[in-house]
Parts: C-alpha cells; sequence; structure tokens
C-alpha cells in the first residue's frame, strides 16, 4: 500500500501569499489545508494529523510565535515541524525570536521556491526518521512487556495465546500463532479491538511438514492449499510468516499481514519469535520437571486403598499445573483391628522437602495407629515428629477413625478444611477447631455420628480456594455440588468433584467414604 502523502497547513493571511505557497506544494505532491487566522490554525492542529506548519509570524488574531509555542508544549504535537514565514518581521532578532520559539526554520519575502521547497523535504525526513524512531521504541516496549506475559504461560496452549496477542499489540495488525506439543498442533488468533476466524481442522502433520520448509522470515498466500488451513483470508492480503525454532527445531510459526513497513515490522517478528522460543524451551522443561514432580508425590501416596466390609472408599490427587516441584498434600486409608482410619493433610509448600515431611508423617501415622493408638494421640505423636525433626515446618491434617459397627467415627483436625458429611441429600459441614501441626500442641478428638448410606468428604484447600472468592462460598458451592451426587458411587462422586473444582493453583487431594446402605456389624 501507498505511503499517505504528507498534509501541510498553510496558515496566512495574506491570501496571494498564501495561494502562492500552496500552489507550489500542490504541485511537489504535497496534500495542503489553508486558514488565514491564528485560531483557525490551532484547530486545524487539533483536529487533524498535520506533518508540517508553515505559520505567518504575524495574523490578525495572534502569532505564529505563540501557536508554535504552545505546540512545543504539546506532548502530542510538539513533533511537528514549523517553517515561520514573514514579509515584515525580517531582522535578525526576529529570526532569532522565531527559532528560539521552536520553528525548525525562518523565511523572508521574497521567498525562493525551490528554498521553500528544499527546506520543506528536509525538515519531513528529519521528522520521519523521529516518528519512526519513536514508533519502534514504543513497540520495543510493548514487546518486552508481553515477554513477561510469554514467561509465564503454564501451558502451551495459553503461551500460543499469548504469541497472537503479542503480536496483534506490538504491530497492530491481525496475528496468527501456532505451535506444536507432543500430542497437537495449538492456534491461536487475534487483532486490535477484536478476533480474527481461522476455524477449521488443524493438522500436527501438516504443520511440522509445512515448518520443515520455512527456514525464514517469508511472505505467504493465506489461498494457497498448503497456507489455508493455518492462516485467515483477510481482504487480498499476503502474510509475512516467522518460525519459531528451539534448538534447530521448528516448534511453530507467527504471521501478520505484509505492509509496506515489512522492514520494521520483520524486527519485531523475528524478535517476538526469538521471545516465544525461549518461553516455549522453559516451558517445555517445566512440563518435563512437572510430571516428574507427579510421579514422586504419587510414589509417596498410597498405591491402593482398603476395600473394608461396609465401606467403599474412592480418593484423587492432582498437581497443580503451576508448580514443578512436588507438594505436600497427602491422604491415606487402612484398617487397624476392624476399624477404618482415614486421613488427609498438607505440608506448607512445594518443595522436595515438603514431599519428604509429606512421607515422615503419613508412615509415622500408621506406625502410631498400628500400636493401637487413637486419633487425638496419632495427633500429637505426629506433631512433635514434626516439632523434633523440620522445626518451623508446619502442616495441616484430618484424622478420622470409623469404628468397627460403622455407627461412629472419632475425628481430630490439626487446623484442617472440614469433613463435608451427606446424609438423606443434604450436605453439612463438620468443622473442628484444632492447632496446626508443628506448634507442639495439644489436639482434642470430637466424634461424629454415622447413619448408613452417608457420604464423607476429606480435601485439602486447593479444592476450595479460588482467588476473589471468599472461602465460605466456596465451601458452601462445593457442598450443594456434593449434595447433588448423594446417590452415586464413590468413584463417580470423586470423579465429578475433580473435574468440577479441581482446576486450582494448588495442589488438590481428596477422599470420598461412602457408608453402605445395609450396614452390619462384621462379625
Amino acid at each position: 500500500m501507498p505511503e499517505r502523502l504528507p498534509l501541510v497547513l498553510v496558515c496566512d493571511d495574506t491570501p496571494a501569499k498564501r495561494y502562492v505557497i500552496s500552489s507550489w506544494l500542490r504541485r511537489s505532491g504535497y496534500r495542503i489545508v489553508e486558514t488565514d487566522t491564528a485560531a483557525e490554525a490551532r484547530r486545524i492542529l487539533a483536529e487533524q494529523d498535520i506533518d508540517l506548519a508553515v505559520l505567518d509570524v504575524h495574523l490578525p488574531d495572534g502569532s505564529g510565535l505563540d501557536i508554535t509555542r504552545d505546540l512545543r508544549h504539546d506532548p502530542e504535537h510538539s513533533g511537528i515541524p514549523v517553517v515561520h514565514v514573514s514579509a515584515v518581521a525580517m531582522e535578525t532578532l526576529d529570526r532569532v525570536a522565531g527559532l528560539d520559539s521552536g520553528a525548525d526554520a525562518y523565511l523572508v519575502d521574497p521567498i525562493e521556491p525551490q528554498e521553500l521547497l528544499s527546506t520543506i523535504r528536509t525538515l519531513l525526513r528529519s521528522s520521519g526518521a523521529r516518528r519512526d524512531a519513536e514508533e519502534l521504541a514504543s513497540r520495543m516496549s510493548r514487546l518486552n512487556r508481553a515477554a513477561v506475559r510469554l514467561n509465564i504461560a503454564a501451558t502451551t496452549a495459553r503461551l500460543t495465546d499469548g504469541v497472537a496477542r503479542a503480536a496483534a499489540e506490538v504491530l497492530d495488525e491481525p496475528a496468527v500463532a501456532v505451535l506444536l506439543d507432543a500430542q497437537v498442533a495449538h492456534r491461536s488468533a487475534a487483532a486490535p479491538g477484536g478476533t480474527v476466524d481461522v476455524n477449521g481442522p488443524l493438522s500436527r502433520d501438516g504443520l511440522a511438514e509445512l515448518l520443515a520448509g520455512l527456514d525464514a522470515t517469508d511472505t505467504v498466500c493465506p489461498r494457497e492449499e498448503t497456507w489455508s488451513t493455518f492462516l485467515p483470508t483477510l481482504r487480498e492480503e499476503l502474510w509475512r510468516v516467522c518460525p519459531i525454532v528451539v534448538y534447530d527445531e521448528r516448534v511453530g510459526l507467527v504471521a501478520v499481514p505484509a505492509t509496506s513497513g515489512e522492514d520494521g515490522n520483520d524486527l519485531l517478528l523475528e524478535r517476538l519469535a526469538q521471545l516465544a522460543s525461549v518461553a516455549f524451551d522453559n516451558l517445555r522443561t517445566l512440563e518435563r520437571e512437572h510430571r516428574t514432580a507427579v510421579l514422586l508425590q504419587r510414589s509417596l501416596l498410597p498405591a491402593s486403598l482398603p476395600e473394608p466390609d461396609g465401606v467403599t472408599i474412592a480418593a484423587r490427587y492432582r498437581a497443580s499445573e503451576r508448580h514443578a516441584e512436588v507438594g505436600g498434600d497427602f491422604f491415606d486409608a487402612f484398617e487397624v483391628g476392624g476399624n477404618l482410619f482415614v486421613a488427609i493433610g498438607d505440608v506448607q509448600g512445594h518443595s522436595l522437602e515438603a514431599a519428604v515431611v509429606m512421607a515422615q508423617l503419613r508412615y509415622s501415622l500408621r506406625a502410631y495407629a498400628y500400636d493401637d493408638y487413637g486419633p487425638a494421640e496419632i495427633m500429637r505423636r505426629i506433631d512433635r515428629v514434626l516439632v523434633r525433626n523440620v522445626p518451623g515446618v508446619i502442616a495441616t491434617a484430618c484424622i478420622g477413625m470409623i469404628d468397627a459397627d460403622r455407627r461412629t467415627m472419632q475425628v481430630v483436625s490439626a487446623g484442617h478444611p472440614p469433613i463435608i458429611v451427606v446424609r438423606g441429600g443434604e450436605a453439612e459441614l463438620v468443622s473442628f477447631r484444632g492447632v496446626l501441626l508443628g506448634l507442639d500442641s495439644t489436639h482434642t478428638e470430637h466424634v461424629v455420628e454415622l447413619e448408613p448410606g452417608d457420604r464423607l468428604l476429606l480435601f485439602t484447600d486447593g479444592l476450595v480456594e479460588r482467588r476473589d472468592v471468599p472461602l465460605d462460598a466456596s465451601l458452601e458451592e462445593v457442598s450443594a455440588f456434593l449434595a447433588t451426587l448423594a446417590d452415586c458411587a464413590t468413584e463417580t462422586i470423586a470423579d465429578r468433584l475433580l473435574a468440577r473444582f479441581g482446576a486450582s493453583d494448588d495442589d488438590v487431594a481428596l477422599l470420598v467414604v461412602g457408608l453402605d446402605e445395609a450396614t452390619d456389624s462384621p462379625t
């Protein structure tokens, strides 16, 4: 597309001189807007995109010097070049006054056309270069801000969306980004103030083949069969496509419509591709570490759950996508002499230390239970284990012992979220006040009456903590949802709870205990 012709303001109260200057400029290819008053000149400068102003020094209602001073104090218009012309103020001091007011040139009658045109060409070149530099600096600033967002993307899909949005924001153009992960090709599109339609199937193999032939930034046509699947068709535009490369592996692309400022856009596009490359490499490393952490975490949790008479148990654990390191959430269920112990807890932090402490607490809990201690004494003893072995670390926990007749449960809580009991289609929060583990405190035991058909939910805070949602409201939402599942099997309840509330910034562990309707005391 051709560049816009410069628009020049000519302000002079002498009609003949204004006509002559305007004619010279029009014949040289400039667009002209004319006026003969200072007030009208100010209005035009404020409302129109003026590239250069030719101002008479003496006007009927003001001075070209005053107009210039006001321009130089206006951040939005301070870069407009100004040429002063005068048939009266012709002395050296007059010229000095004009230049000191902020004018870029001062010409006196009789004005030679070539001198005027040469002066204007020079000033427009200078101001154009300055505007280009300022625009580039502004776009680089936007690009640097976008880089921060790219590096906090937690998934390939979010990173793809971030790259497309960054390209649209930085280049003021519609943009498309595509990234490959191990399974699929992710695509996202964005546009300044809107969206871009990129509907249609996306083939991972097709994109991989396309990327193999893309060595550098190139111009492509979205109507071509090879590109039509990946790029939308906007008017008749071609697209500039830049590969995203990680260690010589082409993992994706970012594309914007080709424009007349291709060189400048290419510089920004390639810089964005480099930032995306670094973010994608970091993301893959994080994902590998996350998978390793989850495997380690799961290895520290029970490999299987008991199947006691009259009770069904289901457990779920979901690691946070935001943390590569292992967390301290744990659950356990086991039988001792006909009694069923259920436990859940959360050691502060995400680190190897948190996982080690979690394992110590879980194994200690089992050992004390096998030594025939009740829930309160078990909690006291694992509290002392924590204080002695890792002072300064705190944890929450809840231990329940369901008696052999399945009619009562002895419970002790150390600062842990409440248990939710569902009975007769109604959910109740059963809360116990207790001091956190790690503070060497005593712990009080409570008794909860049970009935056949009850459903119990023990969980860590990742299930209910949400940004901008009060904890009480979140607990009520989980309770209400759990009540709707009263007639479901425990495995189904666990799956649906995790699907509904498991997308948390923290790890989530939960334990669902169901009492059979026809519960009899074991013989």
